[in-house]
């Protein structure tokens, strides 16, 4: 599949089998992120993944009780450090690499921003002066939600300036 074809196919998927993914297959999901652009190469972002069942159904109630983080096969949590400049926008190319790839491997991602900062921290574990940006839901979809309207090109796109 081309990444065109990945951009056009790619839904949020809230519905998921409950079906294990390989680690190779995670491994490569999670190299792509890897392989993402960064601000001056810092990569100034991690991972944390939560495979573990039992760890996934206790961040719903963390991820204002959206079920679906529980039933997904894994959920990623992307976590940048707010004192470099541009860290917010690199998690978000490195989660989106891993949800175009998702899409080429035949599984779903939900991008998720509804979370209790604090609670989601103390559930990963993650360290002081780091925040949690986004997470993701990842695992092979039980749903095949049709394409949503879009916004013409002329509501979205500016040529030469805004006015």
């Amino acid at each position: 599949m081309d990444v065109t074809t990945a951009i056009q196919k790619r839904r949020s998927i809230r519905k998921y089998k409950d079906k294990e993914i390989p680690k190779e297959l995670l491994m490569q999901i999670l190299e792509s992120a890897r392989l993402a652009p960064s601000g001056a190469n810092r990569q100034p972002w991690q991972l944390v993944v939560v495979t573990d069942a039992k760890k996934r159904k206790a961040l719903v109630p963390v991820c204002k009780d959206q079920k679906f983080v529980g039933e997904c096969s894994a959920f990623i949590a992307g976590i940048d450090d707010p004192v470099q400049k541009w860290a917010r926008v690199d998690i978000a190319i490195a989660l989106e690499h891993i949800a175009l790839v998702a899409e080429e491997k035949g599984l779903g991602t939900c991008w998720i921003g509804a979370f209790d900062q604090e609670k989601l921290r103390d559930a990963l574990g993650v360290p002081p002066g780091l925040v949690v940006t986004a997470g993701m839901t990842l695992g092979y979809p039980d749903e095949a939600p049709e394409a949503r309207t879009r916004k013409t090109m002329s509501e979205l796109v500016h040529w030469e300036s805004y006015s």
